[in-house]
């Protein structure tokens, strides 16, 4: 059969090469036909690192800013990430761009940069000394690119973008030669709203600042670069048969933290691992290096759930904390000689010197302790005398960890409970920061001098097949710890001093708070909760009274709203008048701006007073026709006010005569006051169904919602304030404070009226002593709260900035001085 003419025909056929370059066309085709519809799509094989950028230019403004990542400037992946390599510098990038690392020849990289194309993305008649060539690339147009030194290739594909270092890496991406697996394509994906993502492939992770060590397939951080410091977070994930040191943390459940309590402030290094099963942990870590030879494990390390290798000038310390300290003595007895006694602690001679190596190498890879002793729940192992009398004596003084300002610094980004944290301190901040941002480098502290900078936390959760990454470092001067669990998150200056008082923002984007304040040339400023200066508009006027928090689109975008004495503003966040706002007034405006929402279904209505006339504006800046308040018949001396008692609303407009008008919503008389009083700067308050009115001479009028008034004299000071806020009641008498009829004797001094605030479902009574400059907050139960009082000049704003347990405190110190505090 295989000799018939026919068959011979059908296989000279497919041999033939007409057949062979059909064949080629049809495959051509099908891969002309290939389209890419995401950056990812088009990432070379075999990267490095990929980098996703939401916005290149914010990025590029925040590395100018930060004082960390500038050190790095001579890094070829800063220069990719600043913009400031010598042909990216010449790019117009307004969309999500990605940037892929790759090995070259030799240490040289290789890179390609994706982004969506744009007619102004690169226009090369506008690169000076530029030297372009066009070549041709089956379909394809290539242009060669050389400015100064560096040459690179670009092209455009499916309405992307491409640049890349060689021809050859831009020749794979137009073949379809790209990274294909799911783990990169999805990378990006994964951190689709992050500003800047990083991924490292087979990532490697320093343990010491000279020893290093394969640290998972490939990590992904989100990371956030501000001027004092940067943040991040991510996942850490694991797939080869190739066993890496997060492989070692399967089957082990994070344990919370407690070394940083007795760790030494005056450490360069540690790392520090927690354990839920022992035998597996060292199983792994076995595997790790190859070792097969079984061996039991140690009956010291049964109890253990947390070890840490410490690296100080003086030498290395090993701690281990114990949940059973009596089993563990026991345990380490036969291995312990008395020696000596230090500050009432025993100090005992260590002879099972290489038994840490020898069961967590690497995690505990070159300390060979001589020496033991135990504080609290915790056993430590030192290589000289020296280093563990210096650890007894800064154990006793709390010269620890714990109370330092770098790690309190650091606290709020980081996990309670991990697998694994590596932390560097002072000149060897480098190689933490080097690890996070470019990957483990065999000189990382030969980059440059970090400053203030003090400590870097890489840190570990291991979850089922993956790890939850957090990465700070953060300038350590921005924090300072204060008693009782408030700590300072940052002090910030203006150049000019600042007029009234710094007030919360809410953040649409982040869910957070940013901070608004006005400074004495009328500039109205933005800041972020970091202290980062986002922008700042000029005014011309002061704001009258406080600024107001509102959404007129109704769409959850929140915009600042407030009053100038010629002026109706509504600006958005960033720094842009909300059309048709603002409203221009030819008369003075007099009061600040009230605020009404009556329905709260976001149809606001702004209240203008001029003198004695009442204006008020609806969302689009237009004239509420329905308000017929005729105006008062002598000036209004307060705010208007709203109050609503039951399914009734209550407009409040107080005369200088007098005279109190209680109107309806459309500025008609619903409550007929026939009594005068003489107004004080105290609000009009709801006290039940009430009415309430704190007069000049010290009375308190109460006024049913029939008009009907009893007054009572009140023996109390010039200075009395009174305020009140559903079930709670503050009243202030010289340096009496009441809480809900709680007594509390308070520091002779000058206070600011008492506020009430509900934070976390907790309701709280703050106020200021102005000459001492101190900040009281107390309960609804009159308690103060703990770690008060605190530095500030001004009424404190209190808020939430990140939905946490954690309270914000917003003060102004020195006259220029905006502080923000967390209380914990």
């Amino acid at each position: 059969m295989a000799d018939t003419p026919y068959f011979c025909v059908v296989q000279q056929f497919l041999n033939s090469s007409f057949f062979i370059a059909i064949c080629a066309l049809l495959l051509a085709c099908e891969s002309d036909n290939a389209s890419f519809t995401q950056p990812e799509d088009f990432i070379p094989r075999d990267p490095e690192t990929i980098i996703s950028i939401s916005n290149y230019e914010t990025l590029k403004n925040d590395l100018k800013l930060n004082e960390i990542i500038d050190r790095y400037k001579d890094r070829t992946e800063f220069k990719l990430l600043s913009g400031d390599h010598e042909i990216l510098r010449h790019l117009t990038i307004k969309t999500k761009s990605l940037i892929s690392i790759h090995s070259g020849e030799g240490d040289q990289k290789e890179f390609a940069f994706i982004s969506r194309m744009d007619s102004t993305i690169l226009e090369l008649d506008s690169v000076p000394n530029i030297i372009s060539e066009t070549l041709t690339y089956g379909k394809y147009t290539i242009d060669r690119i050389q400015v100064e030194e560096q040459i690179a290739f670009s092209a455009s594909r499916d309405s992307f973008f491409l640049l890349t270092s060689s021809q050859k890496l831009l020749e794979e991406i137009l073949d379809d030669k790209t990274a294909s697996e799911e783990k990169y394509r999805n990378t990006t994906r994964l951190g689709s709203d992050a500003e800047l993502l990083i991924t490292r492939n087979n990532s490697m992770v320093h343990l010491t600042d000279s020893i290093y060590e394969p640290l998972s397939e490939q990590v992904s951080l989100n990371l956030t670069i501000a001027p004092g410091g940067i943040t991040g977070y991510g996942v850490a994930t694991g797939q080869d048969s190739v066993i890496k040191l997060m492989d070692a943390f399967k089957g082990q459940i994070p344990q919370t933290n407690h070394i940083s309590s007795v760790h030494p402030v005056n450490a360069r290094s540690s790392v520090t691992f927690t354990i839920s099963n022992p035998d597996s942990l060292v199983q792994h870590l076995r595997s790790l290096r190859g070792d097969t030879i079984p061996k039991t494990l140690p009956a010291i390390f049964e109890t253990a759930t947390e070890l840490a290798e410490i690296r100080t000038k003086e030498g290395d310390i090993i701690i281990m904390h114990s949940i059973d300290p009596t089993l563990t003595n026991e345990s380490l007895l036969p291995s312990l000689l008395v020696n000596t006694n230090f500050r009432d602690v025993d100090i005992y001679d260590f002879t099972a010197a290489q038994i840490f190596v020898e069961n967590f190498n690497p995690l505990i890879s070159q300390t060979i302790p001589a020496y033991c002793f135990r504080v609290e729940d915790f056993f430590v192992f030192t290589e000289t005398m020296v280093t563990a009398e210096n650890f007894i004596t800064s154990f006793k003084t709390n010269s620890v960890l714990e109370n330092s300002n770098h790690y309190q610094t650091a606290l709020g980004d980081m996990s309670t409970a991990s697998s694994l944290m590596i932390m560097f301190f002072d000149e060897q901040v480098n190689t933490g920061i080097s690890d996070a941002l470019f990957g483990a480098t065999p000189n990382p502290n030969n980059l440059a001098s970090v400053g203030d900078y003090n400590l870097s936390v890489l840190q570990f959760s291991h979850d089922r097949d993956f790890a939850h990454v957090n990465f700070v470092c953060k300038e350590a001067t921005q924090s300072k710890k204060m008693a009782g669990g408030v700590v300072q998150l940052f002090s910030k200056k203006l150049e000019v001093d600042i007029l009234g008082e710094p007030t919360f923002f809410t953040n649409h984007r982040t869910g957070g708070k940013d901070i608004a304040v006005q400074d004495m040339s009328n500039k109205l400023h933005l800041l972020s909760s970091s202290g980062k200066a986002l922008w700042s508009r000029d005014l011309k006027h002061p704001i009258l009274g406080e600024v107001h928090e509102v959404d007129i689109l109704r769409n959850g975008k929140k915009q600042l709203a407030f009053a100038t004495k010629n002026a109706l503003y509504v600006v958005d966040r960033n720094g842009n008048d909300v059309r048709p706002f603002p409203v221009q007034f030819r008369d003075e405006v007099t009061q600040p701006l009230s605020v009404f929402d009556y329905d709260n279904n976001r149809k606001y209505r702004f209240a203008i007073v001029q003198d004695k006339e009442v204006l008020l504006y609806d969302n689009k800046g237009k004239n509420v026709s329905g308000f017929k308040f005729a105006g008062a018949g002598s000036s209004i001396v307060l705010p208007v006010q709203h109050i609503r008692m039951g399914n009734k609303d209550y407009i409040l407009v107080a005369e200088e005569s007098g005279t109190l008008n209680i109107l309806s919503r459309v500025g008609k008389s619903r409550v007929r006051v026939g009594k005068r009083f003489k107004f004080s700067d105290t609000p009009i308050e709801q006290e039940g169904s009430s009415f309430v009115v704190i007069t000049s001479e010290k009375t308190k009028e109460k006024i049913s919602q029939s008009g009907k008034v009893s007054s009572q004299k009140l023996e109390v000071s010039d200075s009395y304030s009174f305020v009140i806020d559903y079930n709670t009641k503050a009243t202030l008498d010289d340096n009496l404070l009441r809480v809900n009829g709680k007594l509390i004797e308070l520091p002779f001094g000058i206070y600011t009226t008492p506020e009430i605030y509900r934070v976390n479902g907790n309701t709280l009574v703050s106020l200021t002593e102005t000459q001492e400059k101190q900040i009281f907050i107390y309960n609804r139960d009159g308690d103060l709260l703990p770690g008060f009082p605190i530095y500030g000049s001004s009424s404190a704003a209190l808020d939430n900035l990140d939905r946490s347990n954690a309270m914000n405190v917003l003060v102004k110190g020195e006259s220029n001085e905006i502080i923000l505090y967390e209380v914990r």
